[in-house]
């Protein structure tokens, strides 16, 4: 007798219904209406899961007795309420029957592999990412509604909307606009303002309007790319969030789920970059078989009979691991030939703007590295900048704006750069691939305990870079590193290690782009960061500047008055009588002392203003 079990995926859409055999053949499909309780309610969804199942049941010419389990995927069933509330429903309409029910991301993870294992990303009207490890614990990230999810449909549309309606009163062409108001029925923004507010408006038309933005996207609109590359950043977010919380250090795969993955080339492409750029054993893959059949998939294992396991899902698993991030080519700048100048460099704006964002997870440990830092620096140690190429001239140019930016000697902040000086203004590439070079200037410096040394590669594996730090390591330097991939070798040599996954550039691995300004913005803040530490600045005012020209002079007078309350002829005069020393000015004016005295006040608390005033 043959065993028929049923699959059902809920979306707020729309719901699929699916009648297999215990051989997973497909024996009927019909589509029916929304069943998501969040959106059309629990009356209109339970009206649409019986019509649905009836209808499917009179499509194959059998009866329910002849089923032997339902499996089902819905959003928000791994809230516990509303898995009660579901399996309630279920349990009135077919009382008896084995019940498998869960989050409608489970399903499209047993699809693929037959058992809920790796991770789920789905971006259609909604959003959710979900996984589960061979431990059998689970995690989410997202999934919690229109109002609080980025990357699904429901936010595109909204993100494309905020486009428009900003490039209308900016007075600004926009063809996304067009499209978007094409698709409403709208002459220009303002008309469309009647549909948008409408009472019966629902969320998924709404969400609707996203295929208008993932249609121009793939076309190369500059505006529709930049809310793809967000959306697409957010998921990969919301998914690396689940595989760091589940541990996941063998490869394991991170189904695509949803219309938007489905037809976003943009979205698709970006997500896979912005994971593999953080976690390299990542496989991102579409399942060969949709969520109802993995929910019916489910009902098999409810039922008690034996579950297919799709070989192919291992295949996916063992393949090739991707390319380095900083070397993988860049999916927005594949024409880059052909792209007009602007659509080119706002590619390049585009990936510009996401480097803040990469940067945040490593401020805390930067903050760490320099709060140890402070106390060496103000015993007389010196912070070297170790690196090659773009990476060692960035942090030339930090070590040479520390002097007249906070009156530092040149001895106290020094670049080390792969073949010399001469290799700022003359590339001597070849010259990272020397790690003995590297040594030989540690050793030439007497680097030592009291100093610190930060090593700068964007591919995290330089040679010169390594040979640095181990050499300074091995001397009892603290020891810092600033790598644009994740894994980098030079970070197992760094008490303090900085990885940036700045992925793909728009020119393929050229790092003085994106990893550039990365590693530009780590220096801007450990060297602000440290100088801040150590008395250098008061409220947001340089108060040790160097003021060696006229324009300085005069923004020293004006810092001076700023930070005293005076006037800037009062702050001149007594620049004048201060030896031009900006702190000794500050104290002298409000502390009511001569300058002499705040000098010698001043030596009392290290040189810090703040600890003088308030």
């Amino acid at each position: 007798m043959i065993s028929y079990v049923i699959g059902i995926n809920g979306g707020g859409t729309h719901t699929t219904f699916v009648l297999a055999d215990s051989d997973l053949r497909e024996i009927a499909r019909v589509e029916g209406g929304a069943s998501n309780p969040n959106v059309v309610g629990r009356e209109v969804a339970h009206d649409n899961i019986e019509q649905g199942v009836n209808r499917l049941l009179q499509t194959a010419g059998i009866s329910i007795g002849q089923v032997k389990a339902i499996g089902g995927g819905f959003a928000g069933l791994d809230r516990p309420a509303d898995h009660d509330a579901f399996r309630a429903l279920f349990e009135s309409l077919y009382p008896g029957l084995p019940l498998a029910l869960d989050n409608d991301a489970v399903p499209v993870l047993v699809a693929f592999g037959g058992t809920p294992y790796g991770i789920v990303i789905i971006s259609g009207t909604g959003m959710i990412s979900l996984g589960m490890n061979a431990a059998g614990e689970r995690a989410r990230s997202g999934g919690w509604g229109h109002h609080v999810d980025r990357g699904s449909g429901y936010w595109i549309a909204r993100e494309g909307l905020y486009s428009v309606y900003t490039a209308f009163d900016k007075g600004h062409p926009s063809p996304l606009a067009e499209r978007m108001m094409a698709k409403i029925g709208a002459a220009h923004p303002p008309e469309a303002i009647s549909w948008l507010y409408a009472p019966e408006r629902r969320i998924t038309d709404l969400a609707g309007l996203a295929a208008e933005v993932v249609q121009m996207a793939n076309a190369g609109d500059m505006d529709a790319v930049r809310i793809m590359v967000s959306a697409a950043d957010a998921l990969a977010q919301a998914t690396l969030t689940v595989a760091r919380n589940l541990r996941f250090t063998e490869p394991f795969p991170v189904v695509l789920s949803g219309s938007i993955f489905t037809y976003s080339d943009v979205l698709r492409e970006h997500f896979t970059a912005a994971v593999q750029a953080e976690m390299p054993h990542a496989r991102p893959v579409f399942s060969p078989r949709d969520a109802a059949i993995g929910a019916a998939m489910m009902a098999l294992s409810a039922a008690g009979l034996p579950v297919p396991h799709p070989a192919d899902s291992e295949t996916a698993l063992h393949g090739p691991p991707p390319p380095r991030a900083t070397e993988r080519r860049n999916f927005l700048s594949l024409r880059g030939h052909q792209m007009p100048t602007l659509a080119f460099i706002s590619t390049m704006n585009i990936e510009d703007s996401r480097v803040g964002a990469l940067v945040t997870p490593v401020l805390p440990r930067l903050a760490a590295l320099i709060d140890a830092a402070v106390p060496r620096f103000e015993r007389g140690g010196r912070v070297f900048y170790a690196g090659a190429g773009t990476s060692g001239r960035m942090g030339v140019l930090d070590a040479a704006e520390c002097v007249p930016t906070f009156s530092t000697d040149p001895e106290q902040i020094i670049a080390l750069l792969a073949g010399g000086q001469q290799a700022v203004a003359n590339a001597t590439e070849s010259a990272e691939d020397d790690a003995d070079s590297g040594a030989a200037m540690v050793a030439a410096h007497k680097i030592g305990a009291d100093d610190i040394v930060i090593g700068l590669a964007a591919s995290g594996t330089t040679p010169f870079v390594i040979g640095v730090l181990q050499a300074a390591r091995a001397r009892g330097a603290l020891t810092g590193s600033v790598a644009c991939t994740v894994n980098a070798p030079i970070s197992q040599w760094a008490d303090y290690a900085l990885e940036i996954p700045t992925g793909a550039e728009i020119l393929t691995g050229s790092t003085r782009l994106k990893a550039g300004t990365a590693q530009k913005m780590v220096l801007n803040m450990f060297s602000t960061g440290l100088m801040q530490q150590i008395g250098k600045v008061y409220s947001n005012l340089m108060i040790d500047m160097k003021a060696s020209n006229s324009k300085l002079r005069e923004r020293a007078i004006r810092i001076v008055a700023a930070a005293a309350g005076i006037s800037t002829a009062e702050a001149a005069a007594l620049m004048a009588a201060s030896n031009r020393e900006m702190k000794t000015a500050i104290v002298a004016a409000r502390l009511g002392v001569s300058p002499e005295e705040a000098r010698q006040r001043l030596a009392e608390v290290g040189g810090k203003v703040g600890r003088l005033l308030p």
